[in-house]
Order: structure tokens, then C-alpha cells, then sequence
């Protein structure tokens, strides 16, 4: 005989599971699509590409800052001095201004890697729990006397690979968003070094580092919205029935119990009446007539004398 407690705590488990891996997945459809994580990266490069700009206007300054520079080293002149300090100047206060531009982007990257990383949290502790719930759901298949539905185990490895995949795709574009975000903020905070000639080539580097990150997290979102969409229904199938037949068997638990408790009190005994008690009180009804008959018969004696 099936025992109705097992089956209502496996089902339980692998509904539940699978019913969390939907919401995941859900999560990851909605957050991916493209007016949300997609548009914001392609905002940032947007933004990279802006700040790439500056580097033009920085080697500009960079080109004139280093004959006056000879100029002041070599005559000492205090025009010349002057006019290199100014031209120096100007090229910090360029350079300065493509590092906030940067700080920007970085501010602006917060946000997506925090939901990116969320997102990827998230799979990987649904992935787990389908993980776990493997044995419940092979169980379940074997289970002799069971009439639930079967191949499970199946809907269950079906779903996880479709999370595992969502999962590797996220964390990878999760990882390029943040490395941007510290590429762009080590940028900000890095102490330029106005006379070494190289300003206008870190401007380029970076903004290359930083373009080849977001549009490798970009490309790695748009390439896990797709098989996410398109396999919904199949997450949304497996998991009706896994609550279909959790719901089944909690119902047929409870009315196994209230079954058994309709039977124990229909055959539980009733205490019976006390035959000594009936007899007594038989008996001394019978005893009061006999004395009240006798009392009268001899009260008509003595009348009749």
C-alpha cells in the first residue's frame, strides 16, 4: 500500500522546487529583455564611447605641453616656466575631466551588476534545490501503487538544464559588467601623470577595455533571453503538474485521515447501562409494593375485628 504521507512530502518538494525555478526564470526573462539590462548596457557604451573622445583632445594638449616644457627646462625663462605650468594645467584639468566621465559610467554600472548578481544568486540556488529534489522525484517514478504522474525525474533535469545554462550565461555577464564598473573606477582614482606623454593612450586603453567588457556582457544577456523565452512553456508544463499531483496527494492524505477517524468513532463500544444498578432499582421498586399491599391488608384486619 502507498504510504500517503511519502508521496504528499515528495510531490511537495519537487512542486516546490520546480514552481521556484519558474520564478528564476521569470525573473531572468524580465530583467534581460531589452528594455532593461540590454538598453542600460548599450547607454554605458554609448557612454564609453564619449569618453573615448576625450582622448583626442587630451593628445592636443599633450603636444603642446611638452615643447614648452623643453622650453622652460632649457632657458628657465620665467615666460617659458609660465607657459609650460599653463599648458600643464590645461592638460591636468582635460585629463581630470575624462577620469569624472569615467567615475560616471562606473556609478552608472552599479545597478545592473547588482541585479546581474542577484539574478545569478538566484539560479544557482534554484539549480541546488533541483539538485536535492532529484531523489524525490526518481522515487516517486519507482514507487510502486503510486497513479501519479510519471517521468518527473525527467521534468525536473529538463528544467535544471535550462537553468544551469540561463545561470552560466548570467554570471558571465555579470562578471563583465563588474570588471567594467572597476576598470572605469580604478580610471577615476588613478593619480595622472601629467608629464609622462601617455595621458591620451590610457584614455584609449581604458576605453577599449571597457567597451570590449560591456559588449561581451551584452552579447551573453541577449544570448540567454532566447532560450529562456522559448522554453517557458515547457517549465510552466512540468511545474502545473508537479503541483497538480502535490495538491493530489495532500487531498488524498487528508481524506485518509478524516476516513479513518469516521471509522474509528463508528466502532468504538459505547459504555453499556449498569445491569446491578437497573436490577437494584427493579428490586426496590418491588420491595416498596410489597409493603405497601402488606400495610394495608393488615390495617384492614384490625378494622374488620
Amino acid at each position: 500500500m502507498v504510504d500517503l504521507a511519502e508521496v504528499r512530502g515528495r510531490t511537495d518538494e519537487v512542486a516546490s522546487a520546480l514552481n521556484q525555478a519558474r520564478a528564476v526564470l521569470g525573473r531572468v526573462e524580465n530583467l534581460l529583455n531589452e528594455e532593461t539590462v540590454d538598453q542600460e548596457l548599450t547607454l554605458r557604451l554609448n557612454d564609453v564611447q564619449s569618453f573615448g573622445r576625450s582622448a583626442e583632445r587630451v593628445s592636443q594638449l599633450e603636444q603642446d605641453a611638452g615643447p614648452k616644457r623643453r622650453a622652460a627646462w632649457e632657458t628657465e625663462e620665467p615666460r617659458a616656466v609660465a607657459a609650460s605650468d599653463d599648458a600643464d594645467a590645461a592638460l591636468g584639468s582635460a585629463f581630470r575631466s575624462s577620469q569624472g566621465d569615467a567615475g560616471s559610467i562606473s556609478a552608472r554600472l552599479s545597478e545592473p551588476s547588482k541585479d546581474m548578481a542577484g539574478l545569478r544568486d538566484g539560479l544557482r540556488a534554484s539549480s541546488e534545490q533541483l539538485q536535492n529534489v532529484m531523489k524525490h522525484a526518481d522515487a516517486l517514478d519507482r514507487m510502486e501503487g503510486y497513479d501519479g504522474p510519471k517521468g518527473q525525474l525527467a521534468n525536473v533535469r529538463g528544467v535544471k538544464s535550462i537553468v544551469d545554462e540561463a545561470e552560466k550565461g548570467v554570471a558571465e555577464a555579470a562578471a563583465r559588467i563588474e570588471t567594467a564598473r572597476t576598470i572605469a573606477a580604478r580610471f577615476e582614482q588613478e593619480p595622472p601623470a601629467i608629464k609622462s606623454g601617455q595621458l591620451a593612450d590610457q584614455i584609449t586603453s581604458t576605453r577599449h577595455r571597457l567597451g570590449r567588457e560591456l559588449s561581451g556582457a551584452q552579447d551573453r544577456v541577449r544570448e540567454v533571453r532566447g532560450p529562456v523565452g522559448s522554453r517557458k512553456a515547457d517549465v510552466a508544463k512540468a511545474t502545473d503538474q508537479a503541483i497538480g499531483a502535490a495538491v493530489t496527494a495532500k487531498d488524498a492524505e487528508k481524506a485518509a485521515k478524516e476516513l479513518a477517524k469516521n471509522v474509528q468513532a463508528g466502532t468504538t463500544p459505547r459504555p453499556a447501562p449498569t445491569q446491578h444498578t437497573q436490577t437494584q432499582h427493579t428490586e426496590s421498586n418491588s420491595q416498596q409494593d410489597l409493603h405497601r399491599r402488606l400495610d394495608g391488608k393488615a390495617q384492614n384486619s384490625g378494622m374488620q375485628r
